[in-house]
């Protein structure tokens, strides 16, 4: 744009020129062309480009890994008072990380409608956005832009594999009611599942005494109630600093999700999300994808790890945790040793660095041998 102001400026300048040494009409009239056209094309560039609106469109909205997809970009003006030209610059990201691709689009005069179609295509799963980042309209001359109104971004979200792994299933996790299985570990409000037997305190209510164990130890006793499962086996989800390592950890929850939604089995899955701890339970295939795209559309978050988020604040205890990080240090697998919120836990390191640990205690997933890996892992 610069270069054609200078070039309007060094015509305006020969055109100066040419009404002061040659007097006459003809060179009085050309100087006042040049004066009045970039403001002719001014007016009709701020008539115009009230009417110009840009929104883009997902032609789908899921696609599988490395299979092509597009974004459609539509702008519309009015036919009456076409725009002289519209610049846009997209932008094509994915929220879970990785870097942000941008695209240019220009439309030259057109009244009514036009398209464009952007071709994306991600070897990662996540949520893919794709946004207006920039939309100017030009005059006739490219002297002058102004801004015009765009939509919402739209979004393609890439998922992973769902084929179940081949995962054992334990006969004790098949049993009916296993999702609702009572492990007391911490005093609570449940007195269907009492936690203990403790002696009368001032406040407690009279319907908990327990008046045989009262009469036997000569002083008031009641029980006190425990803690049940709402969900007894619980997923950590833990995000990597790169998108390979996200993708390989949603991939392995995506198949042991599908996997336990196949024989029914319910679950708990907590992850972290803008430094705050989230929790989501599904049963089904259905709840299962719906939590998927939840997982998919977190973005990057404070640097809080989910398992320092779990440690920090009580929860019901379940039979069994697995936790899926890419990056499972001694610390924290001592942190994880020291946690009391579950009778059993599985560490799955998934992504670049599972071929580094060698401790026993981790079950390591490798992208491209997660079969003969998660078939390691008993649920």
């Amino acid at each position: 744009m610069w270069s054609r102001r200078l070039a309007y400026l060094g015509i305006l300048l020969a055109g100066g020129l040419f009404f002061i040494f040659f007097r006459g009409y003809l060179s009085y009239y050309v100087f006042l062309f040049l004066l009045a056209l970039p403001v002719l094309s001014f007016l009709w560039l701020l008539a115009s480009s009230f009417f110009v609106r840009v929104r883009v469109e997902a032609d789908h909205s899921a696609a599988e890994r490395r299979e092509p997809f597009s974004f459609s970009v539509t702008a519309r003006s009015s036919r009456f008072l076409p725009v002289p030209c519209l610049r846009l610059t997209l932008r094509v990201s994915n929220v879970l990380g990785g870097e942000a691709e941008t695209e240019s689009l220009l439309f030259s005069v057109f009244g009514g409608e036009m398209s464009a179609s952007q071709l994306c295509r991600s070897s990662c799963c996540g949520k893919v956005v794709c946004a207006v980042r920039s939309a100017r309209a030009l005059d006739f001359l490219r002297l002058f832009s102004l801004p015009v109104r765009s939509g919402e971004p739209a979004s393609v979200f890439v998922l992973p594999s769902r084929a179940p792994a081949p995962a054992l299933v334990s006969e004790l996790s098949l049993l009916p009611g296993f999702g609702e299985l009572t492990l007391p570990s911490q005093p609570g409000d449940d007195f269907s599942e009492p936690f203990d037997v403790r002696e009368y305190r001032e406040g407690d209510a009279l319907s908990r005494i327990h008046w045989k164990l009262t009469q036997k130890e000569r002083t008031l006793m009641v029980r006190e109630g425990g803690r049940s499962a709402s969900r007894s086996l619980r997923f950590l989800i833990e995000y990597g600093a790169d998108l390979r390592d996200t993708d390989c950890v949603l991939e392995t929850f995506s198949r042991l999700a599908f996997l336990l939604a196949e024989h029914g089995v319910p679950a708990e899955v907590c992850w972290e999300g803008g430094g705050v701890l989230h929790t989501a339970s599904f049963r089904g295939e259905e709840e299962a994808s719906d939590l998927l795209g939840l997982l998919l559309s977190r973005e990057p978050g404070g640097g809080v790890s989910a398992l320092t988020l779990l440690s920090g604040e009580p929860r019901w205890k379940c039979a069994h945790l697995l936790y899926l990080t890419p990056d499972a240090s001694g610390d924290c697998l001592s942190a994880l040793a020291e946690e009391e919120s579950a009778a059993r836990f599985t560490v799955l390191l998934c992504g670049s660095r599972a071929q580094e640990n060698s401790s026993p205690a981790v079950i390591p997933v490798l992208p491209d041998q997660a079969d003969t890996c998660l078939a390691e892992v008993e649920l």
